[in-house]
């Protein structure tokens, strides 16, 4: 008989997520934490005061870590200060990122193309590559170890607005997701000992990046209009689907891109 009962549990398990204080970090913080995992939150601000905050969500703990992801020598120092606290990390969570909504192509700074590119795209590769051996001592073929990429919608569709580097940055990771399952996945199947799932996860409309939009109740309404689901996301919409791809749930599951985007990309307006 198939034992559903603990299929999405995540009691014990340590868990790093960058960017994880505000926004969708801060929903799929809250999820773990309400899960029974020990969480590590890393950002350029000093995490304190929401890592206690974020404790109270659940019986599991909530650990702030400051790292600048635009600089190499604070993604290895993050990762030393986890490899220092534990032996063991089940699951990585590569949302920290950056947008820039406000240039015509021919006036889209470079300078901000390289920090775009650097924080969304050379980091999550950096920051896997630097998590990979501690992750490799703890997937087993019961209980996997999870990468879970923040990607987006925009960086699977064409976005409207004149942001010429998120996307594309977002595609990237979204195809590095692909590439590491693929490749690094195969390598650490069943064979070799080593269990550990490659996916991404594609928001449409959430708070965060569009608060600027969903300041009024009218733009809440206009952003929630271009979805079959009527409505903005939810950070703990994000949570859940975390939850799912790191627990015993989403172990057959590996290279995907999920979009959670409630009908976003198939809705009438994605299709005129």
């Amino acid at each position: 008989m198939m034992n559903f009962n603990d299929m999405f549990d995540v009691t014990g398990k340590v868990v790093l997520i960058t960017g994880g204080a505000g926004g969708i970090g801060r929903g799929i913080a809250g999820a773990f934490v309400a899960g029974g995992a020990r969480v590590y939150i890393a950002s350029r601000s000093d995490l304190t005061e929401d890592a206690e905050e974020l404790s109270k969500y659940g019986v599991g703990e909530c650990i702030g870590l400051q790292a600048d992801l635009a600089r190499d020598e604070d993604i290895i120092s993050l990762t030393k200060q986890i490899k220092e606290r534990e032996n063991k990390l089940h699951v990585l969570v590569n949302n920290a990122a950056i947008a820039n909504l406000i240039h015509q192509f021919e006036d889209f700074p470079i300078d901000d193309f390289d920090t775009l590119i650097r924080v969304n795209l050379r980091a999550p590769f950096a920051l896997i590559k630097e998590c990979l051996p501690l992750m490799s001592q703890t997937g087993t073929a019961e209980a996997h170890a999870s990468v879970i990429n923040i990607v987006s919608v925009d960086g699977i569709r064409i976005a409207g607005d004149n942001d010429w580097a998120y996307g594309l940055s977002k595609a990237g990771l979204a195809h590095l997701t692909r590439q590491l399952a693929g490749r690094e996945g195969a390598k650490h199947g069943r064979n070799s000992g080593r269990h550990i799932t490659y996916n991404a996860i594609a928001p449409g409309p959430f708070p965060g990046m569009l608060d600027r939009l969903l300041e009024t109740e009218e733009g809440r309404k206009a952003v929630g209009a271009a979805t079959v689901s009527g409505r903005v996301g939810r950070p703990e919409d994000i949570g859940a689907a975390c939850i799912y791809l790191a627990s015993r749930a989403g172990s057959y599951v590996t290279g995907v891109v999920l979009p959670i985007d409630g009908g976003l990309l198939v809705g009438t307006k994605a299709n005129s």
